[in-house]
């Protein structure tokens, strides 16, 4: 769990875009996120990366795009390894779909 208030009060990290009035909270939300996914970040940091992009307004949709977008410039390697997180965010669950690859994708 990451607490927001205090890595913005105690350790003077902002977490919301410093007065990006041309973006918008979605779009600052799947960046930073990408952003996430590029430098390898933890287990954690992806997770809560993905679910303040839900948060935001994003859809699994917009955040499975945005891994393939910038699969290209990061390599399929940090895709690879963050998709079982970004999926675990989403909701899915990864060992049923593993189990029986046939059923579509198992939601929890």
């Amino acid at each position: 769990m990451i607490d927001e208030a205090f890595v913005e009060e105690q350790a003077r990290v902002g977490l919301e875009p410093a007065g990006t009035a041309a973006l918008d909270a979605k779009t600052a939300a799947l960046l930073q996120l990408g952003a996430s996914v590029a430098t390898g970040s933890s287990e954690v940091c992806l997770e809560w990366g993905t679910t303040r992009a839900l948060a935001a307004g994003a859809t699994e949709d917009e955040i499975a795009d945005m891994l393939l977008t910038i699969a290209p410039v990061t390599g399929l390697n940090r895709i690879v390894c963050a998709a079982p997180y970004v999926a675990t965010a989403l909701g899915y669950d990864i060992a049923a779909a593993l189990e029986d690859p046939d059923a579509g994708p198992a939601v929890s």
